[in-house]
């Protein structure tokens, strides 16, 4: 799985390579504050983690084209990345532990479509129904949290980077 979406428009200066630092994305939820997490984690474990909802604040649309993770501790490994709406899946889903056998109530993101590797567009001042979710895989003691929810997009045909709040720990004791 590779994650296309876009959190981040403006000009804000260049990142390089002919890509301008955006600033039109704004990260939205619980994401947003504090850490989101499992705590009681072990080697081999997998885990979902839902990056946060991306308000555009500008007045142009901007149409996300990649997602990834900026900081990710040793201990884990990056599955895949995918991109789900909330109009087809049960709400915006945090986050869960891969199981073999999932509980009552459990939703498996698997069953829902997966946008990834198609570029979304959100409209100027709207909320995306669209979010990434990264998948990870727990390969040694993780020591520190995951954090950076890096977008890539464009707006008016410009490219643009934007890094996004959010915060993930994987608490192992």
């Amino acid at each position: 799985m590779t994650a296309l979406l876009a959190l981040a428009t403006g000009c804000a200066g260049s990142t390089g390579g002919g890509v301008t630092a955006g600033t039109a994305l704004q990260a939205e939820g619980p994401g947003t504050s504090g850490s989101l997490g499992f705590s009681d984690v072990k080697v081999g474990d997998v885990y979902r983690m839902a990056f946060p909802l991306t308000r555009n604040t500008s007045k142009q649309a901007v149409s996300v084209t990649g997602v990834k993770l900026r900081n990710i501790p040793a201990g884990v490994k990056v599955l895949g990345y995918a991109v789900y709406s909330v109009k087809d899946t049960p709400g915006y889903r945090l986050g869960y532990q891969e199981t073999t056998h999932p509980t009552a109530g459990d939703v498996d993101l698997d069953k829902y479509p997966n946008y990834a590797g198609h570029p979304y567009t959100i409209k100027p001042g709207a909320l995306s129904d669209k979010y990434a979710v990264v998948r990870l895989k727990v390969t040694a003691k993780v020591a520190a949290p995951i954090s950076g929810c890096e977008a890539d997009y464009t707006q008016a045909g410009q490219p643009h980077h934007q890094t996004l709040a959010c915060k993930f720990g994987l608490d192992m004791t």
